[in-house]
């Protein structure tokens, strides 16, 4: 298959991605930013917004996955800046990037592929800014937009869902576990398919639900109301996504939840 470049690979997804890629035929290369993982890959340690060390990282690669993003500090310059680094330094190659369901604004839900983003928070703004940039820098890049992550091999996806006690019964999402995601993106890259794909989970659960299938118990946590800050409702319409791959987009409730 060639040598494939994950970018974020100590990342909850990058690290499944690193994982995964070998048994895909993949020669894996990734980066870290802040701690190297004990995984077998060729790994380049760069801030995905220099971009003397992203084009070191992508130097003779015959694809790229764009994992890396901020949260909180340096989000806009991270996301904005450093997605449009690696998208211009991945020009000739198949380049995979990943964004989110909250480039849109929640009111309507079941997002597709033809909705406009209108995000309504800093986050969402700077992953949206970055899609636009994206596909200027690389038209040919697939963007994948998609939901809350779980069932990493190191749990910090599903300890982030559970900080707290209060959980929203009025925000929805369509969350995916990490390996599906890993498959999906994975098998994208033999395919051409420029501009957005959406790729989530199956099923749309509030975040109260999606607490409660990963272990919380109903008898210790609080029903709450979501704020103007937070889109409520932006579920993802992954048909198209379910068409086109074999990889299957289980919904939450049969991966936590399964009938016995």
């Amino acid at each position: 298959m060639g040598t494939l470049l994950i970018t974020g690979g100590g990342g909850t997804l990058g690290r499944a991605l690193v994982s995964l890629a070998p048994t895909r035929g993949w020669d894996v290369r990734a980066t870290w930013f802040s701690a190297q993982p004990a995984l077998a890959a060729e790994w380049f340690q760069a801030d995905v917004r220099d971009a003397d060390a992203v084009a070191r990282a992508t130097a003779g690669v015959d694809a790229v996955i764009h994992t890396a993003y901020r949260h909180y500090d340096d989000a806009w310059s991270t996301n904005v800046d450093g997605s449009e680094t690696v998208a211009r330094a991945a020009a000739g190659t198949r380049f995979v990037h990943i964004s989110s369901d909250v480039v849109f604004d929640g009111t309507v839900g079941h997002y597709t592929e033809e909705d406009v983003p209108a995000p309504v928070n800093d986050y969402g703004r700077s992953k949206a800014e970055a899609e636009l940039r994206v596909a200027d820098a690389h038209p040919g890049a697939t963007i994948v937009r998609t939901s809350l992550l779980y069932g990493g091999a190191d749990g910090i996806q599903e300890r982030l869902a559970l900080e707290g006690t209060r959980f929203f019964i009025d925000e929805f999402r369509s969350p995916i576990h990490t390996g599906d995601l890993a498959s999906a993106l994975l098998e994208l890259l033999e395919l051409e398919f420029p501009g957005p794909l959406h790729v989530a989970g199956a099923d749309d659960v509030s975040r109260y639900e999606f607490a409660v299938l990963l272990g919380a118990d109903e008898r210790r946590i609080e029903r709450a109301q979501t704020s103007p800050d937070r889109a409520p409702d932006v579920t993802l319409d992954s048909s198209q996504a379910s068409a086109l791959l074999s990889t299957r987009l289980r919904g939450a409730r049969e991966v936590l939840a399964p009938n016995p």
